[in-house]
């Protein structure tokens, strides 16, 4: 997305398999984070970081396996609280509304002083895969 490669941390186990009716969705929730980052945020200032980490965690909540995915941009201007928005907040409202309706996650958005902060967390299949390279 034409981003500094070195202001960009993304890391993470290889490995996780997702249910087939979960890649959309999720898929659509971070497009909307890259997207925000690429037009307001860590991706377009010059001092931002864009640091994306995510975990498998074999035993979730219900007992089941999750994927948590924690998006943090860092080192940013951010605008007056009092503002007004410059998006329409639709993906936010994807990210804090439709993810966990239709994925049965738990998520979290907030503006801190110095850039966005997001967590998905979402079930997972119970197998691993059986390839490293996945």
């Amino acid at each position: 997305m034409g981003a500094d490669p070195e202001g960009v941390t993304a890391d993470g186990p290889s490995g996780i398999r997702l249910r087939s009716s979960t890649v959309q969705t999720l898929a659509r929730g971070i497009h909307e984070l890259a997207t925000n980052a690429s037009k307001y945020g860590a991706l377009m200032q010059p001092l931002g970081r864009l640091d994306i980490r995510w975990s498998f965690e074999p035993v979730g909540a219900d007992g089941k396996p999750w994927l948590r995915i924690d998006w943090r941009e860092m080192g940013l201007t951010m605008p007056p609280i009092d503002a007004p928005p410059r998006g329409t907040g639709q993906g936010r409202e994807l990210i804090e509304k439709a993810l966990p309706y239709q994925l049965g996650g738990v998520t979290s958005y907030a503006f801190e002083p110095d850039g966005v902060h997001c967590t998905i967390s979402v079930p997972v299949s119970t197998k691993k895969a059986d390839r490293e390279d996945v």
